[in-house]
């Protein structure tokens, strides 16, 4: 008869990874000292069904019921059950914690493991792809457990939010224009053909005008091969005044951030979501604008009636929490100096807004 244990009868850290990973949708596995299983979760039980996760069911009878159903996901153990799970266990039992990724029939998984020296262990999987996590996490090396990537998914989830209430069209792309991130308003701009579009085929962001589109691939292959840190590039459109695109290197390696101010916003509106996104003070998100303008830190205080000392004390803190945001904040620092600078070049005094 299946166990039905409940998370916050399991000691730390394991209660909080299972009722993190459980309420993320993920598959949760723990095991006793001797590699029983404690608890099965409904999505684990959904993912292989081959097993009644009753009392006498280990990890052991587990990967065989997988293997012989066709829930395996790892190549080696198909190719050599035995030594592999003779290996697995061992890891099992003397690495603390193991984050890889693994591929199954239905896809990339992000598994952890973690271990205490109790020797109560669990293991959570957390689909890649229905948490859109494929874009950033990739490959076996992927060093990141599944409670981090999930707080990072919120993380991306808040900043997409934020820039999604703005008309600047953004998004982050890969060296050959795939799209691996982008806002409500650049796929707006997509699907109405203003300037940009997808390819019929290869679904990779192109110029909508044959001429531009030269010039905006090479302009892309600069930046993500980091002959370029940034450029500018002008595209036809159909209606309106040429866009300006930004185009700038993203942290990601081989991947570009693309920004454009399709309704001429103004630098408040920047400044507001960049507050928002960023969890900026009022002073930080003023300093930062500025900067992004391309402003002097002596412009900037004099703009602000304030000295310079204190412009810099703004512009550290800023620093930090960009720091502290993890991975996705150098890319939205960068995005931040794009937007900024875009929106000045294309803001016209009594320009139409289209």
């Amino acid at each position: 008869m299946p166990l039905e244990y409940e998370h916050c009868r399991f000691p730390e850290p394991i209660a909080e990874i299972a009722s993190v990973t459980n309420a993320a949708g993920g598959a949760v596995l723990v095991f006793d000292a001797q590699d029983r299983i404690l608890y099965a979760n409904d999505e684990q039980r959904k993912l292989m069904p081959c097993c009644d996760y009753g009392k006498d069911d280990t990890y052991s009878t587990l990967f065989w019921l997988a293997l012989k159903f066709g829930y395996t996901g790892n190549p080696n153990a198909k190719a050599d059950p035995n030594g592999w799970l003779v290996r697995a266990i061992g890891a099992r039992l003397n690495i603390q914690s193991m984050d890889f990724v693994n591929q199954y029939q239905w896809g990339a998984m992000l598994v952890s493991h973690f271990r205490l020296e109790n020797g109560i262990s669990i293991q959570a999987r957390l689909d890649m792809r229905k948490n859109a996590l494929d874009h950033y996490f990739t490959g076996p090396g992927s060093q990141i457990g599944v409670t981090r990537a999930i707080r990072l998914r919120e993380e991306i989830l808040g900043l997409e939010s934020a820039l999604d209430s703005l008309g600047l069209a953004v998004a982050l792309i890969s060296h050959n224009r795939k799209i691996l991130h982008a806002n409500a308003s650049f796929k707006d701009m997509l699907r109405k053909e203003d300037g940009l579009t997808l390819s019929p085929v290869g679904r990779e962001v192109v110029a909508t005008d044959v001429c531009d589109e030269f010039v905006f691939q090479q302009a892309v292959e600069n930046v993500t091969s980091g002959a370029l840190p940034s450029t500018y590039v002008p595209v036809r459109r159909c209606r309106h005044d040429p866009l300006i695109l930004a185009i700038s290197a993203a942290v990601t390696p081989g991947a570009a951030i693309i920004a454009a101010a399709r309704f001429g916003e103004d630098v408040k509106a920047i400044n507001a979501a960049l507050r928002e996104a960023l969890g900026f003070s009022i002073a930080e998100a003023d300093v930062v604008t500025g900067i992004g303008q391309g402003k002097s830190v002596n412009q900037v205080a004099l703009d602000r009636g304030v000295s310079e000392g204190s412009t810099y004390q703004h512009l550290h803190k800023a620093r930090i929490k960009l720091k502290n945001s993890s991975f996705v904040a150098p890319d939205m620092a960068a995005i931040a100096s794009l937007v900024t600078g875009i929106a000045a070049i294309t803001r016209v005094p009594n320009r139409r807004k289209h």
